[in-house]
């Protein structure tokens, strides 16, 4: 108990947005902190498709975003190397008037050590250009560079990590700093629970936290609490749940109950309920380390 009680003792402050990218961590942790790139010395490509309304309605608004990462083991996984790129079909205005990019892409680079019986400690950064659309000039935006950084220990079970991943060369606003906690455990008959708790800020602190029940190694059903869990900043409340397909393929989907759409007809204008849809698709390879056999919740 005191292990669980200590996810929700972590605090950190800093100026910031959200992106879809960065909300997406549920099935991208690779979004939020560069530490994880080749961490775990294996070869991971990710995919998440995000669609909200999943059949759109006459006056209604949509999106339909893309989101990607790639990481691998260097060195025989002293190093890591990986990818992020994200495509979304709309930009958004933030609260404090900055605009959140539709396009991006960032490599990224980590450095591990290990020590011991499964302790590890990671540095990791990530460089990338992002495209913002600039509001009053219709088709026009810019490419502008950003850099963020991050670290992290492993052992065994518990993961620990602070990242800020993205901070805009320009000045002109940054990603929150993030704080990252996470534990699982056996819950009898290779039954596993995981518990963890993400804590960033924007205008204020604010505290995400999830748990992911494992029955048998064999399907994963979750639950992921986000503060700022959508272009708007509201709360989304994830259900998810995850299938491994062997052990190269893992396949999931997450559906935000508190998602809202607003629908427009005429002069008038309703919000009904309607949170985005995600699927998610892993692909996991060895890379000669021998480690691609065990299992991760």
């Amino acid at each position: 108990m005191k292990k669980i009680a200590f996810f929700f003792l972590l605090t950190f402050a800093a100026q910031a947005q959200q992106e879809a990218l960065r909300m997406a961590y549920p099935f991208l942790p690779l979004a939020i902190n560069p530490a994880d790139a080749g961490a775990y010395k294996i070869f991971s490509a990710k995919g998440v498709f995000r669609k909200k309304p999943l059949f759109q309605n006459i006056g209604g608004a949509s999106s339909s975003q893309e989101l990607m990462s790639i990481d691998m083991p260097l060195n025989k996984g002293d190093w890591g190397l990986g990818f992020l790129g994200f495509n979304t079909d709309q930009s958004f205005a933030t609260s404090s008037g900055m605009i959140s990019s539709n396009l991006g892409l960032a490599a990224v680079f980590s450095k591990h050590w290990n020590w011991g019986r499964g302790h590890q400690f990671s540095v990791g950064a990530n460089s990338g250009i992002n495209q913002y659309p600039i509001l009053g000039k219709s088709g026009t935006s810019e490419m502008l560079a950003s850099v963020g950084v991050g670290i992290a220990y492993r052992k065994e079970a518990l993961t620990l990590g602070i990242s800020k991943p993205a901070n805009r060369l320009d000045g002109l606003g940054d990603d929150p700093l993030y704080v990252q906690a996470s534990y699982y455990f056996p819950v009898a008959n290779l039954h596993t629970l995981k518990l963890g708790t993400v804590i960033r800020k924007d205008q204020e602190t604010k505290f995400d936290v999830n748990a992911v029940f494992w029955f048998q190694e064999k399907i994963g059903f979750g639950l992921w609490y986000q503060q700022t869990g959508s272009e708007f900043g509201d709360p989304a409340l994830l259900g998810s749940f995850e299938v491994p397909l062997g052990i190269n393929f893992r396949v999931g989907y997450s559906y935000d109950f508190l998602g809202k759409n607003v629908t427009t007809l005429g002069s008038s204008t309703t919000s009904e309920a309607s949170g985005f849809h995600q699927i998610f698709l892993s692909y996991n390879l060895d890379f000669g380390l021998g480690k691609l056999g065990q299992f991760r919740p």
